[in-house]
């Protein structure tokens, strides 16, 4: 039996939506270390970034996958090369 050849291939939505979010994140964080680096202050940058973004996620997508969030950005930070010199954003 031969294969059909007419057959559409949709888009995989789940790795277009991954995809969308990893350019987005970088964009971010991107954006967010250079005006830390203009105001010399990467703490008060990383303040407001964290106050906005836990604000918006808990009216999204509530207390619990918020926090659930943002425990497993503090797990991926101390598993990564960053946590030898976070300060430095130079």
């Amino acid at each position: 039996m031969r294969k059909k050849q007419n057959i559409i291939k949709f888009p995989d939505t789940f790795k277009l939506k991954r995809n969308k979010y990893i350019k987005i994140r970088d964009e971010i964080e991107q954006i967010l270390f250079k005006y830390a680096a203009e105001k010399k202050d990467l703490w008060a940058v990383s303040l407001a970034a964290g106050r906005f973004s836990s604000m918006n996620l808990e009216k999204i997508d509530g207390t619990e996958k918020t926090l659930e969030f943002f425990n497993n950005c503090i797990e991926t930070q101390k598993n990564s090369n960053l946590t030898s010199d976070s300060g430095n954003i130079s």
